[in-house]
């Protein structure tokens, strides 16, 4: 049997080297942008912060997208699906390959925003300068700290669950295929549509009240770490929403969802 490091290996090639073209597009994008400021504002007035997080956000968002299609499409290929693997392993495989890949657009942004700051950021450092206190107390920098730590959780958790809740869909999808017939199909799958729609409708109601108590913890109590358990306990039910959703996914797969050949 194959092992994780090797299944992991082999679904991350694809997407390191669709990431790098994304990127290499991103680069472009900003290139140009900047060459078209300095014709228009010339070099003096050059101000490129608002540019790389600009083309940052739409590469960003992008890179997401092509990940879910990704993850959709690795995990009913015969290629994928014929390894010597296990399906849970290559379900969590696929899964932790594109988290990665999200992680490194990510950085690689982080990274550009930086260099931008250092060639041509003078109106964003002078904006910190005249703004932004940086003496913090030892209280403030727990608060903080315990802010960046759940911030990274939490959009770790939304991507997870974002992911598995579209496989969810479509392996849902396959297996009521599998049963029925086609009248049956399209009633069915109309009803379950519905039933997701307002099961996405139900979680980003959700998602914006536990932000909601998140942003109250910050804000209106001086030491945060005294009420973290709270956000703590948050973050943990929806990591089990998670696992509970990707077992049933696993599952599905092992049963009912085939390779296209």
């Amino acid at each position: 049997m194959t092992s994780f490091s090797h299944a992991f290996r082999v679904m991350w090639r694809p997407k390191f080297r669709s990431m790098n073209q994304l990127l290499f597009f991103n680069l472009i994008a900003v290139v140009i942008t900047m060459l078209y400021q300095i014709w228009q504002l010339g070099l003096a007035n050059l101000e490129m912060i608002t540019t790389v997080m600009g083309w940052g956000a739409v590469f960003g968002f992008v890179a997401f997208i092509l990940l879910t299609r990704q993850n959709e499409q690795m995990l009913v290929s015969d290629t994928y699906r014929l390894l010597p693997t296990g399906d849970t392993k290559l379900y969590l495989a696929n899964l932790v390959t594109s988290l990665v890949a999200l992680v490194y657009v990510g950085v690689v942004q982080v990274v550009l925003v930086l260099i931008g700051t250092a060639m041509t950021g003078k109106t964003i450092r002078n904006w910190f300068q005249t703004n932004v206190n940086f003496q913090m107390n030892a209280a403030d920098l727990r608060n903080l700290a315990l802010y960046g730590t759940t911030t990274v959780f939490w959009a770790v958790a939304i991507v997870l669950w974002i992911w598995v809740f579209v496989n969810l869909i479509h392996f849902g999808t396959n297996t009521i295929s599998a049963f029925l017939p086609n009248v049956q199909q399209r009633i069915v799958k109309g009803v379950l549509a519905v039933i997701l729609t307002w099961v996405a409708i139900r979680f980003m109601s959700w998602i914006a009240h536990l932000e909601s108590q998140v942003y109250n913890h910050f804000t209106t109590v001086s030491d945060i770490t005294l009420n973290a358990s709270g956000i703590w306990l948050d973050l943990l039910s929806l990591f089990v929403a998670i696992a509970v959703v990707a077992a049933l996914n696993i599952f599905m797969m092992k049963r009912w969802v085939e390779a296209k050949y």
